[in-house]
């Protein structure tokens, strides 16, 4: 059977997969792999496939916002994904964090409406502990500036209450903020794959940032969603060795 929005059935998708918003981000992360694939596009969704050290892996973007990831994590999984990391870019709350740094979320706070469609809202959105540890241990190998702890999910980014939330949750330790990683959590314990988030740190508030900026530091942003990327696929080696 062929996915209506994927264009891809059950031979199409590996174990591994990694997601991203930016469908440019999967073509440029289609080349770190060996013998990259394109397998769909279809309403600008992109996936591909590859190798990374000999594992086989899957790449999908999603779009922005969780409606759209839900539609795109819904259907990897029919496919047969088993394993899905969210490799992404977000706002920070901290000024330590600069633009390209390493963030990797232990936790969601969700301030979105789509996940209540599938659970109530205190239901915890957390990663999977050992996808979690393996991109700690590849961060920690990597050499490069990271950080870890609980982040923010929201469904607005154009919203002075989007600023407003980052601010109220960065004053109880939350360091970070994106759009999808609360659907992907909640759906990896409801559904029962495994799940992780690891983005790169882009518009920091505690900094006085605005979106205006985010333009303005492109080199730093691809520098950080290449190392993001490196960490993600070598998370995914570490798995593979010790899961087979």
């Amino acid at each position: 059977m062929i996915t209506p929005h994927l264009h891809v059935s059950e031979k199409d998708i590996n174990e591994y997969v990694l997601i991203m918003g930016d469908p440019g981000r999967v073509e440029r992360s289609s080349l770190m792999l060996k013998n990259p694939k394109k397998v769909s596009e279809n309403r600008g969704f992109v996936v591909y496939n590859g190798e990374y050290k000999g594992v086989p892996v899957t790449l999908a973007s999603t779009g922005i916002g969780i409606p759209s990831a839900a539609i795109v994590i819904e259907e990897l999984v029919q496919c047969g994904a088993k394993t899905i990391i969210r490799v992404g870019s977000g706002g920070v709350t901290k000024k330590e964090i600069d633009t390209g740094d390493i963030v990797i979320s232990t936790g969601v706070c969700k301030e979105e409406k789509s996940s209540l469609s599938y659970a109530p809202e205190g239901f915890a959105a957390v990663p999977n502990f050992e996808v979690l540890k393996a991109l700690i241990d590849s961060a920690k190998e990597s050499k490069k500036k990271f950080f870890y702890g609980i982040t923010m999910c929201c469904d607005a980014f154009y919203t002075k209450n989007h600023r407003d939330l980052m601010e109220k949750w960065g004053e109880m330790g939350v360091i970070g903020s994106d759009m999808e990683s609360s659907i992907l959590f909640t759906l990896g314990e409801i559904k029962g794959f495994r799940v992780g988030f690891i983005f790169y740190a882009g518009m920091n508030i505690a900094k006085k940032e605005t979106s205006k900026d985010i333009i303005k530091q492109e080199k730093q942003r691809l520098e950080g969603e290449k190392n993001t990327i490196i960490i993600a696929l070598d998370a995914i080696k570490k798995l593979k060795e010790v899961n087979g």
